[in-house]
């Protein structure tokens, strides 16, 4: 186990490697664009981000977290093939609902800013979409050098529009355009991953190996996808809800907290959680994934208290030297989402291994019940006519609570598997 873990720690070093100078970058120029923006123009990126992660999240219906899972390569590139003709489908889809529903959607939200920049929604998602599929391709080629090199350019290319059109005063026109161009970049460079036997492999693929593989992984789109859309609303509707009943500056600021523990959660969490997901993919037969889960878990506790410990109290310390007097709500906020970031950190990481379980059912029971935390914390909040203070305040300690369950759960499936006769797994 040593020298697996020896391993995983180096495959997660190349990945936040990259992740690190990108998240670098984007900190380094944050005080910047607080002064190009306001917290109302961040808040109309809230309701658009939410809006465009709606759309990625069903582009592919979730068979691109199939991908690592195929033995047979053949398998493996109908699977790609799936996904990639998917991303289309549903792309043109949400394009025809955001052009049929525009002044509905924009009634709904709340934020009419956003009236102007609505095409830029299906754009996103496709871009967003290729994307995702790909990285989960790469994750299967065990190249997690790309994907750090993706991360990279994403950053910058995000950051070279954002600044370049708040210099020029485009405002949240800016933030949203920049946004779209950093998510769809880098799609090129995870696509060519080994094209020439790659391409062999696609040229044999038929319809038939299509309708195969869609069968064999069908709870897939039947359970994860539905997982997928709880994630995505218990992820960005806190923020999209605070702009509705707050405005859009509560909502700025709400955003611009998160961002400070996205620092690490990018950093590390998502680069764990990827590496983890590749690994325990590939255990087979009667392995256990519990030795791996635990000691995943157990390091990203130890690491995560101190790290979401001082990203606390800086944000409540330095918020409004560093980004401006308009901001001083934001490190208010920070230290109310801090015990929820560190939940989040220690167990989002370890969060496919239902995927490779193929327990979408629980992950499914799973994301309800971190709804029902979530927009009850919410709800509860408005009902009591509480001020946003408070409102993210227990926010925080319902989200808290529900990444608790959310790691529960993950070691129930585990356990339930290893009881299992070897037979029947």
């Amino acid at each position: 186990m040593a020298h697996s873990f020896t391993g995983f720690r180096l495959k997660v070093l190349q990945v936040a490697g990259g992740t690190a100078l990108a998240q670098g970058l984007l900190v380094l120029a944050s005080p910047l664009l607080t002064r190009l923006y306001t917290p109302a123009d961040f808040g109309v990126l809230v309701v658009y981000v939410s809006l465009m992660t709606l759309l990625v999240t069903v582009a592919s219906l979730r068979f691109e977290l199939a991908l690592p899972l195929p033995e047979d390569e053949g398998d493996a590139m109908a699977l790609l093939v799936l996904c990639l003709l998917l991303v289309g489908v549903t792309t043109a889809l949400g394009a025809l609902a955001v052009h049929l529903l525009r002044a509905r959607i924009l009634t709904w939200m709340g934020e009419p800013g956003l009236g102007p920049y609505l095409w830029l929604v299906p754009v996103s998602s496709l871009g967003a979409g290729l994307y995702q599929v790909f990285n989960c391709w790469a994750i299967r080629k065990e190249r997690y050098d790309r994907i750090a090199r993706t991360r990279v350019t994403q950053s910058l290319t995000t950051l070279a529009v954002q600044v370049g059109a708040g210099l020029l005063g485009h405002g949240p026109a800016g933030l949203l355009v920049g946004d779209a161009a950093g998510r769809t970049n880098g799609t090129r460079t995870l696509a060519l991953l080994d094209w020439r036997r790659d391409l062999a492999e696609l040229r044999r693929t038929l319809p038939a190996d299509l309708a195969r593989v869609a069968r064999r992984f069908r709870a897939f789109p039947l359970f994860s996808s539905g997982t997928a859309l709880l994630n995505t609303l218990n992820l960005r509707m806190p923020g999209l809800l605070l702009a509705i009943l707050y405005g859009p500056a509560v909502a700025g600021c709400f955003a611009l907290a998160q961002r400070v523990f996205a620092l690490p959660s990018s950093i590390i969490g998502e680069s764990v959680a990827q590496v983890f997901f590749g690994e325990s993919a590939q255990v087979k037969g009667g392995a256990s994934l519990m030795p791996l889960f635990v000691g995943t878990v157990r390091r990203m506790f130890l690491l995560g208290l101190p790290l979401m410990g001082l990203s606390a109290a800086a944000g409540w310390l330095l918020f409004p030297v560093i980004f401006g007097s308009a901001w001083r709500s934001a490190g208010v906020f920070v230290v109310a989402i801090a015990p929820m970031a560190l939940a989040q950190f220690t167990g989002a990481c370890v969060s496919h291994a239902l995927v490779v379980l193929e327990r979408q059912d629980l992950a499914l029971i799973r994301e309800i019940i971190r709804s029902l935390l979530f927009f009850g914390g919410i709800a509860a909040a408005w009902f009591l006519h509480w001020s946003a203070a408070r409102a993210v305040g227990l926010f925080g300690i319902t989200g808290t609570l529900s990444y608790f369950v959310y790691g529960w759960i993950t070691w129930y499936a585990i356990r339930c598997r290893d009881r299992r006769p070897l037979g029947a797994r």
